[in-house]
């Protein structure tokens, strides 16, 4: 009798509290943090990105929108072909452009948020080239495009204060975590 009644107690219980989620529509969250680089050299990234959450999946999920900024410091090594010259250079490579997020629903906990997004953006760089001329290197700045993939995770603990984790490639870093500092949720 005693079970029966536990089990009961415990179904009402569910029953009565609402099912508290990390990330729901209307939640500003941001991170900020160092990163494993995608490819030149082994200097850690920086980066800031964030997501609102805008549009709701039903019981699934919770779609959101944002943006990243990162910055790399790429080990950068030049030859010039006949051995004359050669030296190794640091450059830096900025990231920034929007992304969406599906923050997957399957905790019903106030601490853990799963997400999956993509995203794309402009990449200012630039290439260091020997100019014989000169007997010097010069930088040649350059603007292109990218676009990346990632699955990531959030654990709060703190109502507005947790880490985060993020895999992934295309963007400066294969690899992200940091702090996660959310505001205006619920």
């Amino acid at each position: 009798m005693k079970k029966v009644s536990i089990v009961v107690l415990l179904t009402l219980l569910g029953f009565t509290i609402n099912a508290q989620h990390v990330f729901d529509k209307g939640s500003l969250m941001f991170n900020a943090g160092i990163g494993a680089p995608y490819n030149y050299g082994f200097i850690p990234t920086i980066n800031f990105s964030g997501d609102y959450g805008v549009i709701p999946t039903g019981d699934v999920g919770v779609v959101s929108f944002g943006g990243l900024a990162e910055i790399q410091f790429a080990d950068y090594d030049w030859y010039y072909y006949y051995g004359a010259y050669s030296g190794s250079q640091v450059k830096p490579i900025f990231y920034l452009g929007p992304r969406a997020s599906w923050h997957l629903l399957v905790f019903e906990s106030s601490e853990f948020d799963v997400y999956a997004g993509v995203g794309f953006g402009i990449k200012f760089y630039g290439n260091y080239n020997y100019n014989s001329s000169k007997n010097d290197v010069e930088y040649d700045p350059k603007v292109g495009g990218y676009g990346e993939g990632f699955v990531g995770g959030r654990w709060m603990f703190k109502d507005n204060l947790g880490l985060f984790a993020e895999l992934g490639g295309g963007a400066g870093s294969v690899f992200r975590f940091g702090l996660t500092f959310a505001t205006g949720n619920k």
